[in-house]
């Protein structure tokens, strides 16, 4: 009776045990599901810098404000590039006297070929030099590449910016994407174009996310893949770098 007792109480022992377990297993799986967290963030942004080492002339919106394509972000003090244009324009136009010169003189049998050919040269080297010029000097106006809001400006209007600082850091304001690392696992059933939902913390709101893009890679040790979506409606008031919990329809087995 008594190793007839000891039995049960063992029986009883492993039971208990393997019910504690999945319970764990249960509450480490839902843990882990709650904790798929979402991250907002700009589909466009972009650090803007300059290698003319000229001062800077304007900076017409400050950080935070809007702006929209097209519209002026810099302009750079660039009076040097724009005399060394001119000179280049003035030794461009005497080369192209030459060439012209040369040519009427080839003409009469004044001058020869080789003549010719070597003001062709000269004047298409005072080209080049010339486009360069202009180059540089459209680069003293630096013009926004999206629509988007200025996201830091370390710079000030009169400093001179090393190449290697950027001058202001831009973010896209009408393109928002939502970063969430979810389990490998799921890429069982997980596709493109389903739609998942994201509650913002800092505005309170629950908001429907498409899912545009599923990772190429699983992280080996959290056994995780990243997937990005595009909110479905507006996102009025959610900036780059707002999160919060994520919900996605989990189909049953």
């Amino acid at each position: 009776m008594k190793h007839l007792a000891a039995s049960v109480l063992m029986i009883q022992l492993l039971a208990g045990g393997a019910a504690y377990a999945a319970g764990n297993d249960a509450a480490d799986a839902t843990a882990s599901l709650e904790g798929l967290r979402g991250i907002v963030r700009a589909a466009d942004e972009a650090s803007i810098s300059s290698d003319l080492g000229f001062a800077i002339a304007t900076l017409p919106f400050k950080e935070g404000e809007s702006f929209n394509k097209g519209d002026i972000l810099a302009t750079f003090e660039c009076g040097d590039i724009q005399a060394q244009l001119k000179s280049a324009e003035a030794a461009l136009a005497a080369a192209q006297i030459a060439v012209a010169n040369d040519e009427r003189l080839a003409r009469s049998n004044a001058a020869g070929k080789f003549e010719v050919d070597i003001s062709r040269a000269k004047a298409n080297q005072a080209a080049g030099e010339a486009d360069a010029y202009r180059s540089k000097l459209g680069r003293c106006t630096i013009r926004a590449p999206f629509d988007g809001r200025i996201g830091a400006m370390p710079s000030h209007a009169h400093e001179t910016p090393e190449p290697s600082r950027p001058i202001m850091h831009i973010v896209a304001s009408n393109d928002l994407l939502v970063d969430v690392l979810v389990p490998s696992v799921w890429l069982r059933w997980l596709r493109e174009g389903e739609e998942f939902s994201l509650s913002v913390d800092e505005t309170a709101k629950t908001l429907p996310v498409d899912i545009i893009r599923i990772g190429a890679t699983v992280d080996p040790v959290s056994q995780t893949v990243k997937v990005t979506g595009r909110f479905s409606g507006q996102a009025t008031g959610v900036l780059p770098g707002m999160s919060g919990p994520t919900v996605f329809k989990i189909p049953s087995e």
